[in-house]
């Protein structure tokens, strides 16, 4: 069973920092681990990426060391498991809007006694076809420890909830869905959907869970420091939106040259 990089530079009490990636390109996620980033994100919800596509990035990942992360279509058991069993490292839920909803993910997400996943021990290439481990016991415990399940909260119930989300055995993190919640809330004041993003991280780690802030834009680093402040530790960026940003600055000096 390998380490779960985000995990282990929590331990160390730093933060973990991912590239967020929502097309099919296992060279991005290379690229993303040779600049040093702790894990990625890759968005098997919005965009193109099939469940192939996405085998081939975490294997890209892994090359590397970084935790792979997946946004999986949907709070369905039989997604979830898939993702699990191709080597992710965290699922991320979307809609996770009552503790229904996160029972419901984290049945799916752990092995008993935590959860209700299958199991392809000896077989998987999440378990190195079962050479990672002789001892099936030892393995499930340390498979439900490394791996992390986000609750992507994205709406006013799932605000409402969060309390009892979050205190739901198996849901090790909260994910934060500002646009969705946004529309959920009939486009308010930015200041009150400010306010719901911070109730939730700052609910999450005074349950002693994960919090992870992954939606500001690469220029908004103050908005990264602000929920850092709150106790967020997984923190992203949007790999595209970065490049993105350098290559018009890039564009824009050239053009002046001469």
């Amino acid at each position: 069973m390998r380490e779960n990089r985000i995990r282990t530079r929590l331990a160390d009490g730093k933060p973990a920092i991912g590239a967020s990636l929502n097309i099919n390109s296992p060279h991005l996620v290379e690229f993303a681990g040779s600049l040093g980033f702790d894990w990625v994100f890759i968005d098997c919800e919005h965009g193109s990426m099939s469940e192939s596509d996405a085998e081939h990035m975490i294997r890209a990942a892994e090359t590397y060391g970084m935790a792979p992360v997946v946004r999986v279509p949907a709070n369905e058991a039989h997604l979830i498991l898939r993702f699990l069993d191709m080597g992710a490292m965290g699922i991320v839920v979307p809609h996770v809007d009552t503790p229904a909803d996160a029972r419901k993910a984290a049945a799916a997400a752990k092995y008993p006694p935590l959860g209700e996943r299958g199991s392809n021990y000896g077989t998987g290439r999440n378990n190195e076809y079962g050479a990672g481990t002789a001892d099936a016991i030892e393995y499930y415990r340390r498979s439900n420890e490394e791996t992390i399940l986000f609750a992507l909260i994205e709406s006013q119930s799932g605000v409402d909830n969060i309390d009892e989300i979050v205190a739901t055995d198996g849901v090790d993190a909260t994910w934060l869905g500002p646009s969705d919640m946004a529309l959920s809330m009939g486009l308010p004041d930015q200041r009150v959907v400010d306010e719901a993003l911070d109730r939730v991280v700052s609910t999450t780690v005074a349950a002693g869970k994960m919090a992870a802030a992954t939606h500001p834009a690469p220029a908004a680093i103050a908005q990264l420091a602000h929920f850092q402040s709150l106790g967020a530790q997984v923190l992203a960026v949007n790999l595209l939106a970065l490049l993105k940003g350098a290559a018009k600055e890039w564009l824009r000096k050239a053009r002046e040259i001469g």
